[in-house]
């Protein structure tokens, strides 16, 4: 009886010893995101802001060297170089609000709008707004370059879904 009442304190206690090392090891593990994001965006086009002080027949909108469409381009590089989609689930409409110069030379951007914890997205949206870097063909008003405004609508659509079991 005592050999038998030993032999299984002694298993009851090696189960035990074993669980523990086994805790211990899990806790010494990396953890390994397996979270997966898609982001879609459909950039809807590049909209001047009325000029309020000039005459509409007298005044010619800003233009991308190129056109429209070169922009359009030359964003989805910098977007795809510089914002780690990864790290964004993003959902609706944004905007950028461009502000050129009469020297064609892009002084202000702003992004929007501005949700819960947005900033650091908005941050990327901006600085890959910011590198599209070159000139711009300024408005005219009566024949002559003024300060102007546009704003591009980008909607964006995210997918996450969680690979871990993949």
């Amino acid at each position: 009886m005592k050999s038998l009442l030993f032999s299984l304190s002694l298993l009851i206690s090696s189960l035990a010893f074993a669980q523990n090392d086994i805790e211990q090891e899990m806790d010494n593990l990396p953890l390994v995101d397996n979270t997966s994001s898609a982001v879609i965006y459909n950039i809807r086009g590049i909209y001047q802001i009325k000029d309020t002080s000039c005459d509409p027949s007298q005044f010619n909108s800003l233009r991308y060297p190129g056109g429209t469409d070169a922009y359009i381009k030359d964003l989805k590089e910098k977007l795809q170089q510089n914002v780690n989609w990864n790290t964004y689930a993003v959902n609706g409409l944004f905007f950028v609000k461009l502000d050129i110069t009469k020297d064609g030379v892009l002084s202000k951007v702003e992004a929007g709008p501005k949700v819960p914890n947005s900033e650091p997205f908005l941050r990327d949206l901006k600085d890959a707004a910011t590198k599209v870097n070159k000139t711009w063909i300024p408005a005219k008003c009566n024949g002559k370059p003024v300060d102007s405004k546009a704003i591009l609508k980008i909607d964006f659509s995210s997918m996450t879904y969680d690979n871990a079991f993949n």
